[in-house]
């Protein structure tokens, strides 16, 4: 590849993301959100099955779960900004060099990305979803941290502070790692079964996998 062929491939690239981060693809946004998270457990999400809510909560539905999709970003950012501000910058470039950016890559652990979804399920709890909203919906935290690249496994956190919020389950997703973190009885069977699990996404198999049953900028989604 040229690098006019290079720079070419990623002003087209970074056009596709400014489109996809218009305010009005925020419903696709959701729904890809979802599908990650669900192929990180193992699950393969028809795209007819997830249902996006036009009078949200929940923002999207699937085999039952009611998905309230929501974003934790690094303090300041605006990815939208970021992705246009990143295409003005490739469009001017004349050499691959001009678009080299710092990079330190650090690693996350499942008791951090555990604390940033307590802070947010409770803000949310205090300033917009009160109790009754709270106990039918599903919220699910999509942590999307510049510069992450790896996990730290560590021992699962105390999440009674997380379940006394009442929320009917609370799950998040990070890159290729899923994980149902709490979930009342009332939550779907296929949230119920992974609780207290940080599942990663296997490698594709050689031969396609089956569908389970109902009752079975930088991005780590690429979004």
């Amino acid at each position: 590849m040229t690098d006019d062929e290079y720079l070419k491939s990623v002003r087209h690239g970074l056009k596709a993301s400014v489109k996809f981060f218009e305010s009005k693809n925020r419903q696709r946004r959701e729904r890809h959100v979802v599908r990650e998270f669900l192929r990180n457990l193992g699950y393969r999400a028809l795209v007819r099955e997830l249902e996006s809510v036009a009078d949200d909560p929940p923002d999207v539905r699937f085999r039952g779960c009611n998905f309230e999709v929501k974003e934790h970003l690094d303090p300041g950012r605006e990815r939208h900004r970021e992705y246009k501000e990143a295409l003005k910058k490739a469009c001017a470039a004349t050499d691959p060099s001009e678009l080299l950016e710092p990079f330190t890559p650090r690693d996350t652990s499942l008791h951090e990305l555990y604390s940033l979804v307590l802070v947010d399920a409770q803000a949310l709890a205090k300033t917009k979803y009160p109790l009754a909203v709270r106990r039918e919906l599903d919220l699910l935290v999509y942590v999307n941290l510049q510069d992450v690249m790896g996990m730290k496994v560590t021992p699962f956190p105390d999440v009674a502070p997380l379940a006394s919020l009442g929320w009917r389950s609370v799950a998040f997703v990070e890159g290729h790692w899923s994980s149902v973190l709490t979930a009342t009885e009332r939550a779907p069977a296929l949230l119920r079964d992974v609780v207290g699990r940080l599942i990663q996404r296997k490698p594709p198999r050689r031969k396609p996998r089956l569908t389970r049953s109902s009752t079975g900028a930088r991005s780590g989604l690429g979004i």
